[in-house]
């Protein structure tokens, strides 16, 4: 015999005493905060499940890519960003004010409000410009919104960034280290999960006699799992017999996995730190990739085939057919990467 089913008046009592419980959960921060991230959380998965899989450029194209997220690592940022809204919103907003607050589609202006307060906090805590705008961005995605909606945040300028990209060593490494991974990364411009997989295998002479690395996107997982030819660009010859003996060593195994106490001489692939963040040495390779095939800029009859940088980097002109040449060399997929994150390397010039 089934399960009795319980009256109309038992269920609308049950349904009261859950409402009553969460309310009462609701007057602690805690309760709160567990509220607003697990209603924010549960939007951006859904977000996920609906734009996994589908292209990027054409959801932007139809206008619908506000409502998507396509990649897993999307997700976890937006999710950490929201935490912090979250984990503000139990502390500064109280219990009958977020009852007041209906769902997100319901009541954005509501929620829009309480967004603006957040982000004049992080401004007046002084915050990272970058910070702030990927926070906003990150709760706009939440809210099915734009970004352009809220307050305006600061604006975002290279000399702002705390990582600064254009100092010369990294202070998270040794000097000793700095050095081992200035060398590697500016002459291959491997990222920094390419460096931990990228094999000895990978490095083969092309037709014109010089080296180049071989990169398989799932065998080294590079961004996007995208295959890539690219050029090792040493500063001398001894740096290049010492890059390729460390490949030529390594064979069909990883390169740079050797531990610190196991390393017999300096052909021994170092493993790679859990501290490096390679991009300022990839934009030196991409500089030197770019200065290798980069025409004269005064003889380009063509004037669609030069760019012209603007804000901090105005008077820079570029070679578009070198630009697209380093971005594939890199890595990219955009044809406009170099010259929007890579080119102030030439500021130094």
């Amino acid at each position: 015999m089934g399960k009795k089913r319980r009256s109309r008046s038992d269920r609308n009592q049950h349904r009261k005493q859950a409402i009553a419980k969460q309310i009462e959960a609701l007057n602690t921060p805690e309760g709160r905060f567990e509220f607003v991230n697990a209603k924010g959380l549960s939007n951006l998965k859904a977000r996920y499940k609906k734009g996994k899989g589908i292209k990027r450029n054409e959801a932007k194209k139809t206008g619908k890519d506000i409502e998507l997220i396509h990649s897993f690592c999307t997700l976890q940022k937006y999710a950490g960003s929201w935490k912090c809204f979250a984990t503000w919103f139990s502390t500064h907003i109280s219990s009958k004010r977020l009852i007041q607050l209906d769902s997100f589609e319901k009541d954005i202006e509501g929620w829009t409000e309480i967004v603006n307060q957040y982000l004049q906090f992080c401004i007046e805590n002084e915050l990272a410009p970058n910070t702030q705008a990927s926070y906003k961005s990150a709760i706009a995605k939440v809210l099915g919104i734009s970004s352009t909606s809220f307050i305006p945040t600061q604006p975002r300028t290279r000399a702002s960034r705390t990582n600064n990209r254009l100092f010369d060593r990294d202070e998270r490494l040794s000097d000793k280290n700095n050095e081992y991974w200035h060398k590697v990364v500016s002459a291959t411009g491997l990222r920094k999960k390419e460096l931990m997989n990228i094999t000895g295998d990978a490095m083969q002479r092309g037709r014109n006699g010089r080296w180049y690395l071989n990169i398989n996107g799932h065998k080294h997982q590079t961004k996007g799992r995208r295959d890539r030819w690219a050029p090792i660009m040493p500063t001398s010859k001894e740096e290049e017999d010492w890059l390729v003996e460390i490949f030529r060593r390594a064979g069909k195994r990883k390169v740079f996995q050797v531990p610190k106490d196991l390393i017999l001489d300096d052909f021994d692939g170092k493993k790679v730190p859990t501290a490096l963040k390679p991009h300022k040495y990839r934009a030196e390779y991409a500089e030197r990739v770019y200065l290798n095939v980069v025409r004269d800029i005064s003889k380009i009859k063509n004037r669609k085939e030069i760019i012209y940088l603007r804000k901090e980097l105005a008077g820079i002109a570029l070679d578009r057919v070198a630009c697209k040449i380093v971005t594939k060399a890199l890595g990219h997929n955009r044809p406009d990467e170099f010259p929007k994150s890579y080119a102030y390397k030439l500021l130094k010039r």
